[in-house]
């Protein structure tokens, strides 16, 4: 074999190695779709978490499936604040934090069809809770600062760059 062909050779092996991934680095459709429609608090799959947050096209296969399944979805929300008040608009729903101890996430929408969870991302971290059921066409989900998942919620609905499906 000529020395141009054992470069070209191994030039053609490095680049098959470079675009070959391991699946547990890139979970499959069925993964994400048992992620999406997991209960919050329940066992996750910790491939399908490390592949979310290391991975930015599973990440992106992840948010459309969410994105397909929520009842409302903002991708990046601009949240406007009014002193202790934050509000935001995720379609057709408004949500409020209203600080106060603990603060209170007010979820107010259509009396239709009210979502039963939220799920927020911002960079690579998530949380996703249970909404609990609406009373009067409203939602109170209490942000206390005991409650990790609640306190880190409450933090990213505050941010403008945060993703917000309610599912």
């Amino acid at each position: 074999m000529s020395e141009d062909a054992r470069l070209l050779a191994e030039i053609h092996a490095a680049r098959a190695l470079t675009r070959a991934r391991p699946s547990a680095a890139r979970p499959s459709h069925a993964a994400l779709w048992t992620h999406a429609n997991r209960e919050p608090g329940a066992p996750v799959d910790l491939a399908v978490v490390r592949a979310l947050r290391s991975d930015p096209e599973a990440a992106r296969r992840y948010r459309t499936l969410l994105g397909a399944q929520a009842v409302a979805h903002a991708p990046l929300a601009a949240a406007a604040s009014d002193g202790a008040l934050t509000r935001r608009r995720v379609g057709p729903f408004e949500l409020e934090i209203l600080v106060g101890t603990p603060p209170l996430l007010i979820l107010r929408g259509p009396d239709a069809r009210m979502p039963r969870r939220i799920e927020a991302w911002l960079g690579d971290e998530a949380v996703r809770l249970d909404l609990g059921e609406p009373v009067d066409g409203t939602i109170l989900l209490a942000l206390d600062p005991a409650v990790a998942e609640a306190d880190r919620l409450g933090q990213m609905l505050r941010d403008p760059a945060c993703a917000v499906f309610l599912l």
